[in-house]
């Protein structure tokens, strides 16, 4: 006898007990309070039912409806089971009851849920893409998906669905098809506020800031109370640089829920961004103190209080990160970076890469086991590693709209090059502002950049405001527009520079560190022609290897491959030649190498390019406090060291010639 069966015999068996015409009566008051939304009547008449009747089918079905409708999902899910197991023909119980069972993240059991609908019903849309979703849960991915595509098979209007396929596509990182299931989502209703949303978070990925932006905006004109149309709007501003517009949204998001730890953890880390590191570590300690299993937390307070040199806490916070989620890459990497990873943990490290996923996450613990590796001299599985994490990388970003073609850079760069000719440069003489404030640091990442503004910001009059991107906003379809600009034109511009340049900084000099301003430094001339441009320079080898060992987080697809390496310190040696040869703005170039050999006189040199008296306190960078929000965090958090010099010396066998 199969279930079934059992089950119609159970039901036969009981076809005696039935309800009293009371208890009939109840139920049927209870049913119609249930459709006419008076909630509370419906469960106080089903308990009374089910008091009299324990194993009453509808009563137990339309309870565990209102206990899912109101939150309470583990009883919901309770009266649902209890509800299948005496109907077990009513396709809408066992479709409830996944549904339910998802929710809970009782992926196996909402599998089974599903599979018994479909025994009833073998075309129904709603069974597979709750099985789908069941099937997700339990990582089993590419079964989820041929589920998901069955479901809006059958039901090309099925909105869940959609939006279940799209949110299944984002995981696996197939942005086009997940936006694509998005907008179809958006068509079949134009009122749901989720396709628009989660459309939103797909664009930004995709790098298309502005469609994420309206996206975003458009599904809180559907919902103004949504948190996380809210959440995704803040992440947006976040990457187009409007960090304080980041900070009302995530604020926004907490004031509809809460306890949203998602939106928590990132109204942190955009604090953390404005540089207000004492409110970013008040956020996210608030975080782990409302959750203090919450991983990405623990991961960003680590980050702050490495920010603020507080090393040994930084540590420990990581530690507390991978404790909680043995998988998550960053915190790994950081602890890596720090040399805390023992042989225990690395044998950790690789038995996680068996069984991970294509992800950022996997590929950060492919660039953690390199540097674990690269630690203790093994230079075959280092590179071996950081080939892996370089290659996953790449794929990702190709994946997201990020590719990096290197003949097209390059046309780019002869464009800037035939742009800012002699002539054009002398037509903006006086334009812009004359503000001494700005030293732009510029070259290659991994050079020195970080150092030379901890140099800086370590001097009484000197601040740092790390790498803020600012120059390259200012003409979206740069180089073209140049030729447009005027007077008027470019004061405004260095305006908005400025205003960002000296957001919340008091200080005579103020470093932005963007290494890639390097290309836009006649613009930087045409709007502030006081700025003063400080080169650094290190060893090409050496700069390429810590370049293809670093997994940035700004993207940089170039740094995840040797030759691309290459054409980038090509591009970047040949429009410095091309600015050394046009531009009025004076230029200092910082060689790592002397830098370390001769720290007080290249120091000295630097602080007396820039225009200030000498300070002892640029001596002393890495006790100063100042913040540091790059991929140098850890090493400037120590005295100048001369290990760095030379290193690719030990991996000469994998290097082609970066030249």
């Amino acid at each position: 006898m199969n279930r079934q069966e059992r089950r119609r015999q159970r039901k036969l068996e009981e076809s005696s007990d039935r309800l009293s015409p009371k208890g009939r009566a109840r139920l049927n008051a209870g049913v119609q309070a249930f459709r006419e939304g008076r909630l509370t009547e419906a469960e106080d008449a089903f308990n009374k039912v089910l008091a009299e009747r324990p194993r009453e089918a509808e009563a137990l079905h339309l309870l565990g409806l209102i206990e899912y409708r109101t939150g309470r999902l583990e009883l919901a899910a309770d009266h649902l089971v209890a509800a299948s197991m005496v109907d077990g023909e009513d396709p809408g119980i066992h479709a409830n009851l996944a549904s339910v069972l998802n929710l809970c993240g009782r992926g196996a059991e909402a599998e089974a849920a599903s599979r018994h609908v479909l025994e009833l019903r073998p075309d129904n849309a709603e069974a597979y893409n709750n099985l789908a979703v069941a099937l997700e849960l339990q990582d089993r991915i590419d079964e989820a998906e041929a589920c998901g595509k069955r479901a809006v098979e059958l039901d090309p209007k099925h909105l869940e669905a959609h939006i279940n396929l799209g949110n299944l596509y984002f995981r696996k990182a197939a942005l086009a098809e997940a936006a694509e299931m998005y907008r179809r989502a958006a068509e079949i209703d134009p009122t749901n506020p989720m396709a628009p949303g989660n459309l939103g978070v797909v664009l930004r990925r995709l790098g298309d800031l502005a469609g994420a932006e309206e996206s975003c905006r458009k599904a809180l004109a559907l919902k103004p109370g949504y948190p996380e149309g809210y959440n995704a709007l803040g992440n947006v501003l976040m990457a187009r640089g409007d960090i304080q517009g980041a900070v009302e949204a995530f604020r926004a998001a907490l004031t509809h829920r809460d306890g949203y730890l998602e939106a928590r953890a990132n109204l942190a880390g955009a604090l953390f961004k404005s540089g207000d590191l004492e409110k970013a570590e008040a956020a996210y300690r608030d975080a782990v103190a409302h959750f203090d299993r919450f991983a990405g937390a623990w991961s960003g307070l680590g980050t702050v209080l490495l920010a603020k040199g507080d090393t040994a806490g930084a540590e420990e916070a990581f530690l507390k990160a991978v404790e909680a989620h043995q998988g998550l890459g960053d915190a790994w990497i950081n602890l890596a970076a720090a040399g805390a990873l023992t042989a225990e943990h690395e044998g950790q490290l690789a038995e996680l890469l068996e069984t991970a996923p294509e992800n950022d996450q996997t590929a950060q613990l492919l660039f953690a086991l390199g540097a674990a590796k690269d630690q203790r001299g093994d230079v075959a599985g280092a590179f071996d590693a950081f080939t892996k994490g370089n290659a996953m990388r790449r794929r990702l970003l190709d994946g997201a709209g990020q590719g990096f073609d290197a003949d097209q850079f390059d046309q780019w760069v002869d464009k800037i090059i035939d742009t800012f000719s002699r002539d054009v440069l002398a037509k903006a003489k006086g334009w812009g502002d004359a503000s001494t404030a700005p030293v732009l640091v510029v070259g290659m990442p991994r050079s020195g950049t970080t150092l030379v503004e901890q140099i800086i910001s370590s001097h009484g009059q000197g601040a740092g405001a790390g790498e803020l991107d600012a120059l390259s906003r200012l003409l979206p379809k740069y180089p073209d527009g140049v030729a447009d600009l005027n007077a008027e034109r470019a004061g405004d511009l260095a305006m908005d520079f400025l205003r960002c340049l000296n957001a919340g900084r008091d200080a005579a000099r103020i470093v932005d560190k963007t290494p890639f301003n390097i290309f836009l430094l006649g613009l930087a001339q045409m709007l502030m022609p006081g700025a003063r441009v400080v080169h650094c320079v290190r060893d090409a080898k050496d700069t390429a290897l810590s370049c293809y060992f670093t997994n940035f987080t700004q993207g940089l697809t170039w740094s995840t491959d040797l030759s691309d390496i290459a054409r980038m310190q090509a591009a970047q040696d040949r429009v410095m030649a091309h600015w050394r040869d046009v531009l009025n703005l004076p230029v200092h170039e910082v060689r790592y190498e002397d830098l370390v050999a001769d720290q007080e006189g290249q120091s000295r040199a630097l602080v007396d390019f820039i225009g200030l008296d000498w300070d002892p306190a640029c001596l002393e960078f890495h006790n100063a406090g100042n913040a540091v929000l790059t991929a140098s965090n850890w090493q400037v958090r120590q005295p100048i060291y001369k290990k760095a010099i030379g290193r690719a010396d030990a991996y000469a066998a994998f290097l082609a010639s970066p030249s």
